[in-house]
């Protein structure tokens, strides 16, 4: 039996249910997990990798006594063991563009956490820069096969990324992606379009180097800053010309990838479209939609399901023409306002009963740059929305669901319900344009 002295070494189990193969088996809370199968455990990936066989020998650590245990269990049974949290890893960069850099005080306390952690870009897709990594840190990544990543990427020239980064010990990222695509790692990429930075000739070069790994690179979506009034750091927007050109240039590089591949690698934001005053897209363009967490492909999604949903309403066309609906007031971003208000003109034309109006909510807590609705506070939305209640009745105000985490708050932590209390009206998210219908 190997023996584990050192302190700290291993996971700590904070519970096992009573139904659990572990819990028969003898794991027990305070157990401190540190091998399975021969494998040391690290971290609770390393404990849910190798713990997923039929067949597992644990050594654990219970007040200081090393035992074995043997645990036998069905494939595809549910551990039941928690593990108590780890720290997270935190990032070291001094990006130029760091949009939480930018952040004012008095938020959600969990917004100010810049991570770096392997474990929450594999399990929610947070973007990691890997600038503090070094091979012995790839190497666990490699052993338990630990893919797809979302890798920030920004630029491939060394020099450009480590000012772009703000850190100048920054290992090359085109030899940390060989090593990781080597090994069977595949990625989603990140480009933070900063111009005067790594648009340009230096963006062409960073989008090239990336398609060099073929199917290890899953896609690159091409961003722009996003820069708040709060910001030290001296950046350009995008503005409309940038924009333009951004686009141009992606469209080239991206077409001529696809004859050669036979799919889509690189995206551009909505953002870019919409601020080069270009159409969005065909859903063609976004494939499987592998960046839409990234704001590559909401407005295509939003205009398809609108499709789907004017298919049915057409298909009933003479049901409930003459039933009374609320008159609601719904709430949109100012870059989503023009794609909204077309739908609900749409909505409204084949549904007259309908009675909806639209207010685009201009971001005043990070400055009118930022326009996309997932950085709408709740403040700004009641300044907004006070005024217009001033003049007009309505029956309820609608939220898009994307302004609230998965707790139910805004950036500026306020409920659905504490909003409506403050503006004296009740209020209620949608997460589809389905529910805008429905009384």
């Amino acid at each position: 039996m190997r023996r584990y002295q050192k302190k700290g070494a291993g996971v700590l189990v904070r519970s096992v249910s009573r139904h659990s193969p572990f819990y028969r088996a003898g794991l027990r809370r305070g157990d401190r997990v540190v091998a399975i199968n021969g494998e040391c455990i690290k971290s609770e990936l390393d404990f849910r990798f190798f713990a997923a066989e039929e067949r597992l020998y644990i050594d654990a650590v219970r007040e200081g006594e090393p035992s074995v245990i043997e645990v036998k269990r069905v494939e595809g049974a549910v551990s039941g063991v928690t593990l108590a949290e780890q720290p997270i890893r935190r990032c070291v960069n001094r990006c130029i563009f760091c949009f939480i850099d930018q952040l004012p005080r008095g938020l959600r306390r969990s917004l100010y956490i810049k991570d770096e952690d392997v474990r929450l870009s594999l399990l929610n897709g947070n973007y990691i820069t890997l600038s503090a990594f070094r091979k012995r840190d790839l190497e666990p990544i490699v052993r338990i096969g630990l893919s797809p990543l979302y890798i920030s990427v920004h630029a491939t020239d060394r020099e450009l990324r480590r000012r772009m980064l703000g850190n100048r010990k920054i290992p090359d990222i085109m030899e940390q992606l060989a090593f990781l695509a080597l090994h069977g790692i595949r990625f989603h990429t990140q480009i933070v379009v900063c111009p005067s930075y790594n648009d340009g000739k230096a963006l062409e070069r960073t989008v090239g180097d990336l398609l060099t790994f073929k199917e290890a690179v899953r896609s690159i979506a091409v961003v722009p800053v996003g820069l708040t009034r709060f910001r030290t750091f001296p950046l350009p927007p995008v503005n409309h010309g940038v924009a333009e050109n951004v686009c141009r240039q992606i469209a080239r590089i991206s077409d001529r990838a696809v004859k050669r591949d036979g799919f889509r690698r690189v995206f551009l934001a909505d953002e870019f479209f919409i601020k080069a005053r270009l159409p969005i897209p065909e859903a063609s363009y976004y494939g499987e939609y592998p960046q839409i967490e990234n704001g590559v492909g909401l407005i295509r999604r939003l205009l398809d399901s609108w499709q789907q949903v004017k298919d049915t309403l057409r298909r009933r066309r003479s049901s409930n023409c003459g039933k009374f609906h609320k008159k609601r007031l719904l709430v949109t971003s100012v870059s989503a306002a023009y794609f909204v208000a077309s739908i609900i003109d749409e909505m409204t034309a084949l549904r007259p009963a309908l009675r909806i109006e639209i207010v685009p909510v201009r971001n005043r807590f990070f400055g009118e740059t930022v326009t996309v609705a997932g950085l709408l506070t709740a403040s700004d939305i009641i300044r907004q929305v006070k005024t217009i209640l001033k003049g007009a009745q309505y029956d309820e105000v609608v939220l898009p669901g994307v302004i609230f985490n998965y707790a139910g708050y805004t950036l500026d932590g306020f409920s659905p319900g504490r909003i409506g209390k403050t503006l004296g009206i009740p209020v209620r998210s949608t997460q589809s344009l389905e529910e805008l219908i429905v009384s």
